[in-house]
């Protein structure tokens, strides 16, 4: 009778273990079990990549459980990758109705629901498990995968399979990663440093990144700046969310190669084309006039451009980035009331590329 007692608590521990909405074991990797729009709100919210791994964890899929076994070994690289860098979605091969069957899902997703549905024999493992790397903000663009029998697979291919996707793939710009190349490239060029921290599993970072790779920073950046990418977050807490409630990743700083514990300027998480164009504007303007034919001056409290553009967007900003002014121009000159501008060296940055400093005294 106690055996019998005995096997019955040690059934409603397994019974209540597998209906959680994750599934680990002692200090295992936890997968979470959720429905789509939570594990996309949970990476959002984390600024983080999803992790899918679609399988199963009865023990009727040996490539399953080996694999199982390489990711919660807890001095494993992939145990760490993981832990560090993802938020975990776990679709479990044999089970109806379960997240992966959702009729909303999208064109990627559908087909792994799709192959999951053909493959639903405990006999027919050979395509299992299957991994998938996924931007919660693009899914279909983003989404990599990685599936197969397992018998032969290494942790070496595991963990290529969920290194984090490469940020800068197909872009133009000069990253540094080694920070004595940079401090001595800027020093020999004499410009301020444009450095990124951020991480290639942050949706933010890529984001980001993909502005700064575009017009009109691209040429900016690649013309006034050295630029430093570094994964390196130690010593900054990037759980703690920003003023708009999103994660502070990606950081960036301008730096002065000759005074590196100064920070010029910074911001911090996401930003839109507009705020990182406020940030570098001060630095891209050298002393002398941009070209000659476009002509700002100052006259008390009066402001004129003139020039050869008869449509362009004006915009003036200090010299620590704060945009004061926003004026469009639909003539070759106009005047503008600057009573109310703060006194001292400000930068008129136009539209069409050209840009300038003045001093209002």
């Amino acid at each position: 009778m106690k055996k019998i007692k005995t096997l019955i608590v040690i059934t409603l521990f397994f019974l209540t273990l597998f209906s959680n909405s994750s599934y680990c074991l002692a200090d295992d990797l936890v997968w979470n079990e959720v429905d789509r729009e939570t594990i996309f709100n949970m990476a959002k919210e984390q600024d983080r990549f999803i992790l899918l791994f679609a399988g199963n964890y009865e023990g009727r899929c040996r490539y399953c459980t080996w694999a199982f076994g390489l990711f919660n070994d807890p001095s494993g690289p992939l145990r760490t990758i993981v832990d560090d860098n993802y938020v975990t979605w776990f679709g479990s091969l044999f089970l109806e109705g379960t997240s992966l069957k959702n009729p909303e899902m999208s064109e990627f997703e559908s087909f792994i629901a799709g192959y999951l549905a053909i493959r639903n024999d405990p006999n027919d493992n050979h395509g299992f498990p299957i991994l998938c790397v996924i931007n919660p903000d693009n899914p279909d663009e983003d989404a990599t995968e990685y599936w197969g029998t397992m018998d032969y697979r290494t942790n070496e291919e595991l963990l290529f399979a969920i290194t984090p996707p490469d940020l800068f793939a197909g872009q133009e710009l000069t990253w540094h990663e080694d920070e004595e190349e940079v401090f001595t490239l800027a020093k020999q060029q004499g410009k301020p440093i444009f450095k990124l921290v951020g991480k290639a599993t942050s949706p933010n970072s890529k984001k980001v990144i993909k502005q700064l790779t575009a017009e009109p920073l691209k040429p900016m950046l690649s013309e006034h700046f050295i630029l430093w990418f570094s994964s390196d977050t130690s010593g900054i807490n990037v759980n703690t969310y920003a003023e708009t409630n999103s994660q502070t990743l990606p950081y960036i700083y301008i730096i002065n190669p000759d005074e590196p514990e100064v920070i010029l300027s910074e911001v911090k998480g996401y930003q839109d084309v507009e705020k990182l164009i406020e940030l570098v504007i001060p630095f891209t303007v050298s002393n002398e006039i941009i070209e000659l034919d476009n002509k700002v001056t100052v006259f008390g409290n009066m402001l004129q451009i003139a020039n050869h553009i008869n449509s362009e967007q004006i915009q003036l900003f200090t010299l620590n980035g704060q945009r004061i002014a926003i004026i469009r121009k639909n003539d070759y000159s106009i005047k503008i009331d600057a009573s109310h501008f703060p006194k001292g060296t400000l930068i008129v940055y136009s539209s069409s590329g050209w840009s300038q400093k003045i001093i209002l005294q």
